[in-house]
């Protein structure tokens, strides 16, 4: 273990929404960490639902609760969280999943030489299904082509750096992925611990019927992300991001048509066609 003594400080932000019962295991798993942060904030989301019992199992003077009386969504959460972190790295945590208990550890250790850390994971619900990126050096190349190394509960951030990017909150998806584009933009040393180092849970919510029936136009907040940095994606790399969002899910699409349509008129015929006819499963569903 390092020596503690001459460490950097870590403020810890924890976004929750609905969800005592989930928050009762990732809060758990901070307090246990062999590092412990010098601030935790549990930030609640506009719960409906009450979180109590769950608080009173921890002790009250180990981290602050803030309540937010209407929901804004993970971003606005997280946004408040930084403008009240003090200490010198922020670690973000989604309140359904854990890190390991030397999971803070590791990031200080990283953040030596680094200004943002990410790191691998393995799923809660599988184990032995890990994730890993090997690369250990995030540039905006590497990450232009689209976050393949974790969601916000693996990233670390310096305190500065981040109270001048805050996340975006007009974006509903692919904001760690924005948020990652932006730290790169910044010149920062970004690195990845290529190890599984903490518990990503997917969750079982059927979204079948949902996803079936799903208008077209809902599609559209999902390509802000895209669109706010198309220059630097490029022509191609814009194009197939968006026909990859649009088209996803198509075979559980009973409109399958409209969205190929609506890929056709927003990517081009060449980044639908590598879509759909670079997916074996998407093919055979199609031909249903």
């Amino acid at each position: 273990m390092q020596d503690q003594s001459k460490q950097k400080t870590v403020s810890v932000v924890i976004t929750t929404h609905n969800r005592p019962d989930y928050l009762k295991e990732s809060l758990a798993g901070v307090l246990n960490q062999t590092v412990k942060p010098s601030e935790l904030y549990v930030i609640d989301d506009g719960s409906t639902v009450s979180y109590e019992e769950v608080l009173a199992q921890f002790p009250q003077e180990q981290f602050t609760y803030v309540k937010v009386p209407v929901a804004s969504g993970a971003n606005a959460a997280r946004n408040l969280g930084i403008t009240k972190s003090t200490s010198d790295i922020i670690a973000f945590l989604d309140d359904d999943d854990i890190w390991d208990t030397d999971y803070l550890e590791r990031h200080i250790a990283m953040h030596e030489k680094a200004d943002a850390v990410t790191s691998g994971y393995r799923f809660l619900e599988t184990p032995d299904k890990i994730h890993i990126n090997p690369i250990e050096t995030i540039t905006t190349d590497v990450i232009k082509k689209g976050n393949k190394f974790c969601g916000m509960s693996g990233v670390t951030c310096k305190t500065s750096l981040a109270k001048k990017l805050m996340f975006d909150e007009e974006l509903k998806n692919s904001q760690d992925w924005d948020f990652f584009v932006r730290i790169t933009l910044e010149n920062a040393v970004f690195k990845n611990i290529p190890k599984d180092i903490y518990f990503y849970r997917r969750g079982h919510v059927s979204i079948s019927t949902e996803v079936a029936n799903m208008p077209l136009e809902k599609v559209f907040p999902r390509l802000k992300a895209f669109k706010k940095h198309k220059v630097l994606l490029g022509k191609e790399a814009y194009n197939d991001r968006v026909a990859n969002q649009i088209l996803s899910q198509i075979g559980k699409k009973n409109n399958k048509l409209g969205w190929i349509g609506l890929s056709l008129r927003e990517a081009g015929l060449i980044a639908t066609a590598k879509v759909i006819l670079g997916k074996d499963r998407i093919r055979r569903k199609l031909g249903k």
